[in-house]
C-alpha cells in the first residue's frame, strides 16, 4: 500500500525544485521514493507551485535592485565625467547609453501589452482576467 504524504511535503518538493534541486537528490534526502517524485514534478499544482516560487524569488531580487538603481547610475555618471582614462569614460557613457535604450524599450513593450490585455479584456468581457 503506498505511503500517504503530508501536503507540506509536496510544498517543500516545489520549493527545492524551484531552488534548482534535483528530484532524486530531493527524493533521496527526504525518504520520498523516487518514483513518486517524479510524479509530483509532472503534477500541473506541483509545476504552478514551482513557477509561483520562482516569480516571488525574481520578485524579491528587483525590489533588492530597484533601491540601488540611483545609487549605480550615479556612479556611472560620475565615471563619465571623471575618469581620466578616456577608454572608462567611454565605457561609462555606452553603459548610460544601452541602459537606457534597453529601459524606454522595455516601457513601450510594457505599455504597448497593457493596451492589448486592455483590449482582449473588452472583446471577451472578462473583467476578471489578468496579466
Amino acid at each position: 500500500m503506498p505511503r500517504a504524504h503530508h501536503p507540506s511535503q509536496k510544498f517543500q518538493f516545489a520549493i527545492a525544485l524551484a531552488q534548482g534541486a534535483s528530484i532524486a537528490g530531493w527524493a533521496d534526502l527526504n525518504g520520498v521514493p523516487k518514483r513518486t517524485a517524479y510524479r509530483w514534478a509532472k503534477d500541473p499544482k506541483i509545476r504552478a507551485e514551482v513557477e509561483s516560487c520562482r516569480l516571488r524569488a525574481i520578485d524579491r531580487a528587483i525590489g533588492r535592485m530597484s533601491r540601488r538603481v540611483t545609487w549605480a547610475a550615479d556612479g556611472i555618471a560620475r565615471l563619465a565625467k571623471n575618469a581620466e582614462s578616456e577608454s572608462v569614460r567611454l565605457s561609462a557613457l555606452r553603459a548610460i547609453l544601452s541602459d537606457m535604450m534597453a529601459v524606454s524599450q522595455f516601457a513601450g513593450l510594457e505599455q504597448r501589452m497593457g493596451q492589448i490585455e486592455e483590449q482582449l479584456r473588452e472583446r471577451t468581457g472578462d473583467e476578471n482576467r489578468t496579466s
